[in-house]
């Protein structure tokens, strides 16, 4: 049962946190668990901060999936008061306040993970924007702020038909379908990839396309 784990590939409209570090925009400081060289941060004295990302698109797979969920790496940098981080999915609030796991690791990182669960595992809804939310009390003389270097999501997924076919439909089939003839060669297939990769945030890996250039050369056999 594959599973692919992924970091966003753009901003979404839920956009609350800041950025600070060495990276050129949001999306660079959460792509890699860097600690403090580049990170986004909400600081909170009674404000209600959501960050939710785009993630690459999947498709050509069962819907819904086996399992998904979104993770971060974070660590409370100023304590302050009544702190809440929750999770969002499908950029909706998951109303359960995460903030013990990351108090309790303070000052270091820890990865705290939301499951996705009934109907969030809907392939309409792991496509949609996830991310975290933070609030806290105290107001403007006593903030806290969370940090966050690191975001990925994880989904744990089958393909709708039991053969090798299906894997190569997932990997390529739903972008570059017009670009697939009943002669495509193997070395075509590193320059595919990197269109995919510049279009859906996905590289194929040449171990990956080999065996799928093969799948797909048996199942035409057959």
């Amino acid at each position: 049962m594959p599973i692919q784990v992924d970091v966003p590939i753009n901003t979404g409209a839920l956009s609350g946190w800041a950025l600070w570090g060495y990276a050129a925009n949001k999306v660079d400081a959460v792509a890699v668990n860097d600690g403090d060289n580049s990170l986004i941060y909400a600081a909170s004295g009674g404000r209600d901060l959501r960050e939710a990302m785009k993630f690459p698109v999947l498709s050509g797979i069962t819907d819904p999936v086996t399992s998904a969920s979104c993770s971060c790496v974070v660590r409370e940098y100023q304590k302050g008061v009544a702190r809440i981080f929750r999770a969002l999915w499908n950029s909706v609030l998951i109303d359960i306040n995460r903030e013990l796991e990351v108090s309790l690791a303070r000052p270091n990182y820890t990865t705290v993970t939301y499951s996705a669960a009934g109907g969030e595992l809907a392939l309409a809804a792991v496509n949609g924007d996830h991310g975290w939310a933070f609030q806290a009390g105290g107001g403007p003389a006593n903030l806290s702020e969370y940090w966050i270097t690191h975001l990925y999501r994880t989904v744990n997924f089958t393909y709708p038909v039991a053969s090798t076919a299906g894997e190569f439909a997932y990997m390529i089939g739903s972008i570059a379908a017009a670009f697939i003839g009943s002669n495509l060669l193997l070395r075509e297939m590193p320059a595919l990839a990197r269109f995919m990769a510049r279009r859906a945030g996905y590289l194929i890996r040449p171990d990956e396309y080999v065996d799928a250039h093969r799948a797909w050369r048996e199942a035409r056999c057959h």
